[in-house]
């Protein structure tokens, strides 16, 4: 007689064999990964983030535990703040709220966006690194990458000016208004 095995009915025929699932063990465990899928997180970790992907990883509702006290109140009204576009009121009340309470990387997140948003990116990338436990662990890195973008971009854009600037006066050419 054959020896039956016993058969779970949870894992298709391809799983079987294995007595797990290949598909849900691939996403747990990075050592299962397939190298298409470790080539993916490469390439992801060297793009920069869009601003729509900061602005969203601001969350709208705070997702901390204690959201009823009057630190979860005053964070969620930051939250608020920043998704009016009131970019500045909410960065006083980020950094405010990081000095009394420093464990909270909602906060952490919630400044560092404002800061980008401000145009600030230098003090961007410095808060980004006070993140504790993220849920994306590409994000810091991306964010980091593209406050680097932009940073370059607004060098690059000064130089042009500068360059425009010395060409008029050198051609006595007065601007348009």
């Amino acid at each position: 007689m054959k020896e039956q095995k016993e058969i779970d009915p949870f894992l298709c025929e391809r799983c079987q064999p294995f007595g797990y699932c290949l598909e849900s063990a691939s996403r747990k465990n990075n050592h299962l990964l397939s190298v298409d899928e470790i080539d993916k997180q490469i390439k992801l970790e060297t793009i920069g983030l869009t601003d729509r992907e900061i602005a969203q990883w601001v969350p709208l509702r705070t997702t901390i535990k204690d959201a009823n006290t009057k630190f979860g109140e005053k964070l969620q009204q930051a939250h608020e703040l920043f998704h009016q576009d009131e970019f500045e009121q909410a960065n006083y009340m980020y950094q405010d709220m990081l000095e009394t309470r420093n464990d909270c990387d909602e906060v952490v997140i919630g400044l560092s966006a404002s800061f980008y948003f401000l145009k600030k990116y230098e003090e961007a990338c410095s808060t980004i690194l006070k993140l504790r436990n993220s849920v994306n662990l590409h994000y810091p890195n991306r964010f980091s990458i593209q406050c680097e973008k932009k940073l370059n971009d607004e060098k690059k854009e000064m130089i042009n000016i500068g360059e425009e600037i010395e060409f008029n006066n050198l051609y006595k050419i007065k601007p348009v208004i």
